[in-house]
C-alpha cells in the first residue's frame, strides 16, 4: 500500500531496554509520534534488570527510519530481524 507520503513497510526487530528506560512510554511514542502500527510477538519488562521486546512495526519508511533513531538516541539496542515478511520469526 502506498500513499503520498511513500510506500508502508513492515521490519522485525528485537529491542533491549537498559534498566532506566522500563518505565518510560516507548510503545506509545512509537505510534502517538511516528504513526506506526506495533505488534508484540514477545517482551519481557524487569523494573530491576531491564528488558526486551521482539516486535513487528509497520508504517511509512521515513516514520520507521525516524522512529529507529528515536530508540537508538534514548538507549535502546535496536536489532533487525527481517523485513516485510521476508524472514520467520525466530524467537528463543
Amino acid at each position: 500500500m502506498e500513499d503520498q507520503s511513500g510506500p508502508r513497510v513492515k521490519i522485525r526487530i528485537q529491542l533491549q531496554f537498559p534498566l532506566q528506560m522500563v518505565t518510560e512510554p516507548i510503545v506509545y511514542h512509537l505510534v502517538k509520534d511516528y504513526d506506526l502500527i506495533p505488534n508484540i510477538r514477545k517482551a519481557n519488562i524487569d523494573p530491576k534488570s531491564g528488558g526486551y521486546v521482539f516486535m513487528e512495526l509497520e508504517g511509512l519508511q521515513e516514520n520507521l527510519f525516524r522512529a529507529l533513531d528515536y530508540l537508538r538516541n534514548s538507549g535502546v539496542d535496536v536489532n533487525a530481524l527481517g523485513f516485510d515478511g521476508a524472514q520467520e520469526w525466530v524467537i528463543n
